[in-house]
């Protein structure tokens, strides 16, 4: 998967592109810290493009859940503490590691029993997410109703993503 990041990170610029703007969905998830506007969208026919603004939490509340999909995400701005455990059927394993992760850190979770928690540290962390198909897996969140991003916001978080990825192409 992160190789598939590295090709989908070179054609990002022109993804986010004004004349691209409506082709981007979003959505507001709340239900549990930490807070993510999530701007998403389908690249080719196999794979979902997101782009993540997290909100900082306290520590011990970030949701260490698994996700329902191979993914691999790179870390744009800010920094985030991210940990780690591992664990079949949904009941929150041990944690294995923790790490402190900073803009340009990259890492892929290619197995369906891999958990994580991320938790921002004193700013939001700005993040890109690709993901494959997905497996047979819940995920937290699954079948719950969010509402979408308003215009302003989708805007703003565009603009972040706009101004990184132009000056990497420079």
């Amino acid at each position: 998967m992160l190789t598939v990041l590295e090709r989908i990170e070179k054609v990002l610029p022109d993804l986010l592109l004004d004349s691209q703007e409506k082709s981007w969905n979003s959505v507001l998830i709340d239900y549990h810290p930490p807070v993510v506007a999530r701007l998403w969208r389908p690249y080719e026919d196999d794979y979902r493009i997101y782009l993540h603004q997290i909100l900082p939490c306290n520590p011990g509340e970030a949701l260490l859940h698994p996700h329902p999909w191979p993914s691999a995400m790179r870390v744009v701005l800010g920094t985030y503490e991210m940990g780690i455990g591992y664990g079949s059927g949904d009941a929150e394993p041990p944690l294995a590691a923790t790490l402190l992760l900073s803009a340009g850190s990259a890492y892929e979770m290619i197995d369906k029993d891999a958990w994580h928690y991320v938790r921002p540290l004193n700013s939001p962390a700005y993040s890109v997410m690709v993901t494959g198909k997905p497996w047979q897996r819940e995920s937290p969140g699954t079948g719950k109703s969010f509402r979408e991003l308003t215009d302003m916001e989708k805007s703003i978080n565009l603009s972040i993503f706009r101004q990184h990825y132009s000056k990497r192409a420079d």
